[in-house]
């Protein structure tokens, strides 16, 4: 019967929308995401490659684990915004008998007076107020380094923060000095005089 209700589901119909597959995991657990999460439902958007071949899809909490794992990838670095998911995310591959990734988790970067979020910088990309996501005034990295950042300054101001699991708000000056500082080693210093005035 679950079968059924699952099919019913994947074919997009209206009356399948009210269906999703859930764990069954513990209601009375402490951890929320532990809470028969919801793992597959149906999402009638079309998909950037499939288009509209398919009519459910896995949440995130169900793929991630799942692609780590038969990736092969050892670490799984997650922002603590994720640390209320990792039981889940183990839990699922257990479940699954899946090679199980360790969980690496640490802060987000935050500059004070930027905003980072992907979904309010998507705003701006949409509505045409920005040539794109390497727009020299975004804070990505495509933006930084289309702004003048150096490669290897950037990696060396990323390795200087360390994984800490502690919010710091940093500042911009900071990082452009850093810049600055890996330039000054190998750029060219010039001097002219004026030829008609001197």
């Amino acid at each position: 019967e679950a079968l059924k209700y699952f099919d019913l589901m994947c074919s997009g119909s209206p009356e399948g929308a009210v269906f999703c597959l859930r764990a069954k995991i513990d209601m009375k657990s402490n951890n929320g995401t532990m809470r028969d999460p919801v793992l597959y439902r149906q999402n009638l958007t079309p998909h950037h490659r499939s288009g509209t071949k398919y009519k459910a899809y896995p949440t995130y909490d169900l793929a991630c684990p799942i692609v780590d794992s038969i990736e092969g990838v050892t670490h799984a670095l997650r922002t603590t915004e994720y640390d209320d998911r990792n039981e889940q995310y183990q839990w699922i591959l257990k479940a699954l008998g899946l090679r199980r990734p360790r969980n690496i988790t640490f802060s987000r970067v935050n500059f004070e007076y930027t905003v980072l979020s992907k979904r309010k910088l998507t705003w701006f990309v949409n509505q045409g107020k920005v040539t794109g996501w390497d727009d020299p005034r975004f804070p990505t990295v495509r933006g930084v380094v289309r702004r003048g950042i150096d490669i290897q300054a950037l990696r060396s101001f990323m390795y200087a923060q360390g994984a800490s699991r502690n919010v710091v708000n940093m500042v911009w000056h900071s990082f452009w000095a850093s810049n600055k500082k890996e330039i000054d080693e190998r750029a060219g210093r010039y001097m002219a005089i004026d030829k008609e005035q001197h």
